[in-house]
């Protein structure tokens, strides 16, 4: 079996390939023939070496491309994870808000969480709801609403309630 020998391509003859791709990726007859000349090749040794210019070339795009979405897949892999720690800090506060909601509309259960509350609210600064207590109303819902209101038991957690709406 014989083996040919690849011969290397010098300096001079990869720079003049390197300035004619740059110009063109494709070649024409007239110009592939016109380069074998030049760089003492055969036409079918420059055809090849542009064949395989062009297939790294693709390859590195690749490469690039994978790299830049790695990175895209990172920040909206984090995007996420943010995402989720706002989810749950805003599903805790929706579970307090419901909680002091309960508590307010069933006094019997103020009642029993009043001194807890009491302790809870005299800590945070809300506001009074007094603005709140009119006598403009006149349906019979608002009399339930009014009642509450009045309830002095209840306005602890209202108050707190507020507070952590405004959160």
């Amino acid at each position: 079996m014989e083996y040919s020998t690849k011969k290397r391509l010098t300096q001079n003859q990869l720079n003049l390939l390197e300035t004619s791709f740059i110009t063109n990726s494709k070649l024409e007859g007239e110009r592939k023939q016109e380069l074998a000349n030049q760089l003492g090749l055969s036409s079918k040794q420059v055809s090849i070496w542009y064949q395989n210019k062009r297939a790294r070339c693709k390859a590195e795009a690749v490469e690039r491309d994978y790299q830049a979405l790695q990175l895209q897949l990172q920040n909206v892999l984090a995007h996420n994870k943010r995402l989720q720690i706002e989810v749950r800090r805003l599903t805790h506060k929706l579970d307090q808000a419901n909680q002091l909601l309960f508590l307010a509309s069933n006094p019997s259960a103020a009642s029993a969480s009043a001194s807890a509350s009491a302790s809870a609210s005299a800590s945070t600064v809300a506001p009074s709801f007094n603005h709140l207590q009119s006598s403009s109303w006149d349906s019979p819902a608002t009399a339930t609403t009014n009642s509450i209101w009045e309830n002095a038991e209840v306005l602890p957690i209202m108050e707190e309630l507020y507070a952590c709406l405004l959160e």
